[in-house]
């Protein structure tokens, strides 16, 4: 082997351990901050009429949505939950079906659950 090509190999191989043990670590911390999540909000169950009182139209109040059993809270993205806006329609309730067909992947990983739906 070339002297080049055992200097590349002596750069390209700890470089490349680094971004796997990187990636895993990431991996690891993101899935133990949903268990952690998770468990924080078992203590809190939601009917549908405890959900509707969030549903976006009154400022002074966060904003929840449910999904598969769970709520989340998109207060961050006010912008798109509140009243007239573009995906209204799915705060203050269970909205499992329509997060099915798009988006319910974007909850879980955006916005923090906060409770459990009653079933």
């Amino acid at each position: 082997m070339s002297m080049k090509k055992k200097i590349l190999l002596m750069i390209i191989l700890p470089v490349a351990v680094a971004v796997i043990a990187f990636s895993y670590g990431t991996y690891r911390r993101m899935r133990s901050g949903v268990a952690l999540a998770q468990g924080a909000a078992a203590s809190r169950v939601f009917s549908a009429a405890d959900l509707q009182k969030f549903n976006g139209n009154d400022p002074n109040l966060p904003i929840y949505i449910g999904y598969e059993g769970y709520v989340y809270d998109v207060s961050a993205g006010r912008n798109f939950y509140q009243a007239g806006a573009a995906y209204h329609f799915l705060a203050g309730k269970d909205s499992t079906t329509e997060l099915h067909i798009f988006g319910g992947d974007i909850i879980k990983r955006k916005y923090p659950i906060i409770g459990r739906l009653a079933k």
